[in-house]
């Protein structure tokens, strides 16, 4: 049973296509532009996309190693200025090896030692904040930093404890970092013969140093870039950044390898470089925002010139489509006119092609019925079609009644009274067509017939609707001609309100102006332009002409009966502003039954 639905659906669509040649020649015509169009964008689009990225990463990828390699050259000079004090013979005098019983008196080495601190701070103060040095001959730790250079026995600091490590052979080149923006260097001084540690190196370096250096990889203003040690740690952001990636994706990435990579997350692109002989790492993050805003405008630009042409080709499609069925269309709708005995066609200009040939012999086969119809037979057939479409008529809407009376009370049965409601008013509607025998009835019925009919349409549009209707009592027992307000009701959802996308409002106002009685009906629809209102007022000021055939009850029908029944100082009057609304008057007499026959 679900399928149902779906089947009458997919038949809805379908339907079209399988009666109608124009909508297969559109439909045809609109794939064989539109397909081929469609498949060299969207291979383009790919193809654009992958270039952009591929290009993001090989310049990204660039910008690292560069980076790397002047981080290696920056901590190769800071790794020099330890070199020239162990390698100094004064400072270091048994490092090859040999023992000297005698050193030097310790005043000249204290002097001697800070003043070689003090040249080497002055010449890098601007990246080193502070500079040590241990000397187990000594038994001192030296240290030079912007305030003064001092000396002392104690030998444990923060970073290293230079007693604990005089002790043993281990041989030490540490990069530490601070968690102040600074990171220190340690390295041990051993003898050759026997690997015994003989004194040592400390270096308190600024990561400002490094800035120059990082600017140059941060050329995004939503990327992030900082440098963080084997474990994952940060240990220096210049620009105090919110991390946008977790640790456990940073260690993964850390663990390459290949040593140096890029990720490539929904979040984005990280990039990893490893530096100062793999023990730091150099990482930039890149959200993937910016990579789709860096190929965007591209992108867009080839996608508007895609959907540009798509739309071209599917004006041009359903142009070309719809101007070489016209001609099919029109003879087709002027058969099934004549098929409905409708002989008032004429196919004018005919084409000078086969189709033409077709309109012309169509026309001569016309102009031959036409003459083989007399009018005494004509009015026969006529006059028995309307019997037997009045007979119809009669019994269609009894047996209608009937059966929506059957359903009403099965609906009140089971407790839905809403059912009950607009059957109800179906219903009505039908009664009203039935009961009533006299062209004329009066205000309130036909009011009421009115009612029965907007019920119907709330239940159709629900909340859009809004009903206004003022009657003055003394017009409720006058008489209208029947039917007369329910066509110009209609036409305000058909061709006023359908389509709107605000509330629908629709006003009925009665009332007696003298001895007239003025019925507006007013809406809020989109309204009518003036060349419009200016033919719908000619044609309802025009003559009341007779007319063979008379498919529905339109204004031009309703203001005929007034004029024919009342005069032609009567009818219906038109105002109506564009995306205002319309308002249609009707006047008649103010006449009750009895008054006039």
């Amino acid at each position: 049973m679900t399928l149902n639905p779906a089947k009458k659906a997919l038949r809805g669509i379908v339907r079209p296509f399988q009666k109608s040649m124009r909508y297969k020649l559109m439909l045809l015509m609109v794939l064989i532009a539109v397909l081929p169009l469609t498949l060299v964008t969207l291979f383009a689009t790919r193809t654009t996309k992958h270039s952009l990225t591929s290009g993001f990463v090989r310049s990204n990828e660039s910008r690292m190693e560069w980076a790397a390699q002047y981080f290696d050259e920056k901590y190769d000079q800071l790794r020099s200025v330890t070199y020239s004090i162990l390698l100094d013979n004064t400072l270091f005098p048994n490092a090859s090896g040999e023992v000297i019983p005698n050193v030097s008196e310790p005043s000249f080495v204290n002097r001697y030692t800070i003043d070689k601190l003090k040249s080497l701070y002055s010449a890098n103060n601007t990246n080193i904040v502070q500079l040590s040095i241990y000397l187990k001959s000594q038994n001192r730790l030296y240290v030079v930093d912007k305030d003064a250079g001092i000396s002392t026995d104690r030998l444990r600091t923060p970073q290293v404890d230079w007693g604990a490590l005089g002790s043993t052979h281990d041989s030490v080149s540490w990069l530490l970092n601070d968690q102040k923006n600074t990171f220190t260097i340690v390295r041990s001084m051993n003898r050759f013969s026997d690997r015994e540690v003989i004194g040592g190196v400390m270096l308190q370096v600024r990561w400002k140093m490094m800035d120059s250096v990082l600017d140059m990889i941060h050329s995004e203003a939503s990327s992030e870039v900082f440098v963080v040690d084997a474990e994952g740690n940060t240990v220096y952001d210049p620009y105090a950044q919110t991390a946008s990636i977790e640790k456990e994706t940073l260690k993964e990435a850390l663990a390459d390898p290949n040593g140096s990579g890029y990720l490539q997350s929904k979040k984005g692109f990280l990039f990893y470089q490893p530096t100062m002989t793999g023990q730091s790492w150099i990482v930039k993050f890149i959200p993937i925002r910016y990579v789709t805003q860096g190929a965007s405008s591209t992108l867009n630009f080839s996608l508007f010139t895609a959907v540009a042409f798509i739309i071209l080709a599917i004006a041009v499609s359903l142009l070309i489509a719809y101007f070489t069925t016209r001609p099919i269309i029109r003879l087709t709708r002027s058969m099934k006119a004549v098929e409905n005995q409708n002989f008032d066609v004429d196919l004018k200009e005919p084409r000078s092609d086969e189709i033409g040939t077709l309109e012309r012999r169509f026309n001569s086969m016309l102009g031959r019925i036409k003459e083989l119809i007399q009018t005494e037979y004509k009015a026969t057939i006529e006059k028995r079609t309307a019997q037997v479409k009045a007979m119809q008529a009669q019994i269609n809407p009894h047996f209608l009644h009937n059966a929506l009376q059957a359903i009403g009370g099965i609906a009140l049965s089971r407790n839905v009274p809403e059912i009950n409601d607009h059957v109800r008013a179906i219903s009505d509607l039908f009664r009203y067509s039935i009961r009533m025998k006299s062209d004329l009835v009066t205000v309130a019925d036909e009011l009421e017939h009115v009612g029965s009919y907007l019920h119907i349409q709330k239940l159709r549009f629900r909340n859009m609707v809004e009903v206004r209707i003022d009657a003055d009592e003394e017009c409720l027992s006058c008489l209208i001609p029947k039917f007369s307000l329910q066509p110009i009701v209609e036409n305000c959802f058909m061709h006023g309100l359908e389509g709107k996308m605000e509330t629908w409002k629709l006003a009925i106002r009665v009332e007696k102006v003298l001895d007239e009685i003025q019925i507006d009906i007013e809406d809020n629809g989109f309204g009518i332009g003036e060349a419009r209102l200016n033919d719908i007022r000619n044609q309802l000021s025009k003559e009341t002409d007779e007319r063979d055939n008379v498919e529905g009850i339109g204004m031009s029908n309703v203001n005929a009966r007034i004029k024919l029944l009342f005069g032609d100082e009567y009818g219906l009057f038109v105002s109506s502003e564009q995306n205002v609304g319309t308002t249609v008057r009707l006047l008649i007499p103010a006449q009750e039954k009895g008054e006039t026959e």
